[in-house]
């Protein structure tokens, strides 16, 4: 019995060892700081530089600033394994000062290259920059870094939140408001993803440095002119693994999210209220898009990337999901139209020219492609969802409802694809009262998809089809169109119009007029019928055009 014991205990012994042997030599070193309101920043930031000399990875160091409000003169610079926590603090910056309020790093120079900085989080704090032109809170070539609680605020014709260079960011519960852009000004989004040149992050060394691995959610964004974003990237070095969900987004003057050259991306579950536009998706621009090695040279460094153009992936694994949209007020940078979600390439047809807003980007088609948009309510004063050079898209399950003056003459549609985009499906939307067209595809958009679509009290047409391709149109249901319920107009390609239900049309249930003998328009099994019975028909004004299982009237243009 005795021996059994000896042997349990060694057992106990042996596991509590491999306990201890596998637990982290992890422990934190906490520097609590009351500031003198004679040079409050002075106090904190001599914490900070201590923090800076001691903390390492395993021991990581907390400065804790006591509660109370604080006007501070100069930046606050934090350093790798550093949490600042301002808890119960109010920070404001001098109104005569010309810096930021926070800063990864060195100032006003910085010659840290790669994720230099490491393991930094700032929890809670109350940041009025005061009506500064300068960025409140600057983050570069750093990761592991993350902003919890942090409400920033009071910024003009500059950004609350810069991030250039960094890997892994988390930014959570935290409030942006209250930027005021003035005309002419430059475009500050609240919480901006930029590049690492000398234009726009110019104290930090220059370089083509990626922005990944981002989490964004459950923050408010409200008064900001943009909210979260990009108007600037490195060609052929994307943004990746951007997660934005749960956050609210209020009384914006453009883009509420706006992405430019991303790859792999989550927007899910936002709310957006009254933003002219309330996600863009951008993969090539004609401003804002520069060259890696021009990065580079800046910095005195060396890179890989190349200059040449290459072709997008045909999956940029974006998704927009779940997430509800209302619209309103003018674009204050561009004045365009409303509209909830815009999916945009660009196809240059030429070398582009140098200028200081971008390099000289080679010609190419730098377009939108294999982006999932599903599931969205969007209520809209213009477009809903629209598609310009966007290819191999999911548009699916979302309900688009127009909310303005029905009485405006305006080309806003429910579902908008154009400028050649190709191979996308559109499916079980749910669109009211478009003011134009419920889904229309135009100037030379093919092979693409339109199926179990209900579209109800369009302005004009349910579905159109002008000077472009849908490959299918099929199940889909169209009541009450200010005119026909589907048009097809000089089509571009062989179509099959299969299987849908039009109903009430005030003009023809179907129109076509398709100006060539080389494709083939199939009218099969639909149910057609208009208000007036004579309208309930396929009606032909030129091209090759069969019905079955349809009731047709051919009508023959007269020569003029």
């Amino acid at each position: 019995m005795r021996r059994f014991s000896m042997v349990a205990a060694a057992a106990a012994l042996a596991v509590i060892g491999m306990l201890v042997s596998v637990s982290p030599a992890f422990a934190e070193t906490v520097l609590e700081v009351t500031p003198s309101q004679d040079d409050p920043r002075y106090d904190i930031q001599v914490k900070l530089n201590k923090a800076h000399k001691y903390a390492t990875d395993d021991n990581p160091y907390v400065i804790k600033v006591a509660p109370g409000s604080y006007t501070i003169s100069r930046t606050l610079r934090l350093y790798s394994n550093t949490t600042l926590w301002l808890e119960g603090v109010s920070l404001r910056l001098e109104p005569t000062a010309a810096s930021n309020m926070i800063r990864i790093g060195d100032t006003p120079t910085d010659n840290a290259t790669g994720y230099y900085y490491r393991n930094i989080k700032v929890v809670g704090g109350d940041l009025d920059n005061t009506g500064h032109s300068n960025t409140c809170i600057k983050i570069a070539h750093a990761k592991n870094v993350s902003f919890e609680g942090v409400v920033a605020h009071n910024a003009r014709n500059g950004h609350l939140m810069e991030v250039a260079g960094v890997a892994g960011l988390t930014i959570s519960g935290c409030e942006f408001r209250d930027q005021v852009q003035t005309a002419g000004a430059a475009i500050p989004e609240a919480v901006q993803i930029d590049v690492l040149n000398q234009k726009h992050m110019p104290t930090y060394r220059s370089e083509d440095l990626p922005t990944k691995n981002v989490t964004i959610a459950n923050c408010i964004f409200s008064n900001v002119p943009r909210g979260i974003g990009s108007h600037t990237a490195v060609m052929n070095r994307y943004t990746k693994n951007v997660v934005i969900k749960n956050n609210t987004f209020m009384n914006l003057s453009s883009d509420a999210i706006r992405l430019m050259n991303y790859y792999n991306c989550r927007i899910e579950g936002n709310v957006i209220k009254n933003a002219p536009r309330g996600i863009a998706v951008y993969m090539g621009h004609a401003k804002g898009l520069y060259f890696g090695s021009s990065l580079a040279k800046e910095g005195g460094l060396i890179t890989t990337t190349s200059n040449a153009y290459k072709a997008p992936p045909k999956n940029q694994r974006i998704v927009i999901k779940s997430n509800t949209v209302v619209t309103g007020g003018t674009d204050c940078y561009t004045g365009g139209a409303n509209e909830g979600v815009f999916l945009c390439g660009y196809s240059f047809s030429r070398k582009l020219t140098k200028t200081v807003e971008r390099d000289a980007i080679p010609k190419g088609n730098y377009y939108a492609s294999g982006i999932k948009v599903a599931n969205n309510t969007i209520k809209t004063r213009g477009h809903g969802i629209r598609l310009d050079d966007a290819r191999n898209c999911t548009v699916k399950g979302n309900k688009i409802t127009f909310v303005g003056n029905r009485s405006a003459k305006a080309n806003y549609h429910g579902i908008y694809l154009l400028s050649g985009s190709n191979r996308n499906t559109i499916a079980s939307n749910k669109i009211v009262k478009a003011r134009a067209h419920g889904i229309f595809v135009a100037s030379k958009s093919k092979n693409n998809v339109v199926k179990g679509n209900t579209i109800s009290a369009p302005g004009r047409y349910g579905i159109s089809v002008q000077s472009a391709q849908a490959k299918t149109i099929s199940k889909n249901t169209i009541t009450k169109s200010g005119s026909h319920g589907i048009v097809v107009l000089a089509a571009k390609g062989s179509m099959l119009i299969s299987s849908n239900k039009v109903s009430q049309s005030k003009k023809y249930a179907a129109l076509v007029d398709g100006k060539s003998k080389t494709y083939r328009i199939v009218f099969k099994a639909n149910k057609l019928f208009a208000k007036k019975k004579a309208y309930s028909v396929v009606r032909v004004e030129s091209g090759r055009v069969g019905v079955s299982g349809s009731k047709k009237m051919v009508v023959t243009r007269k020569a003029k």
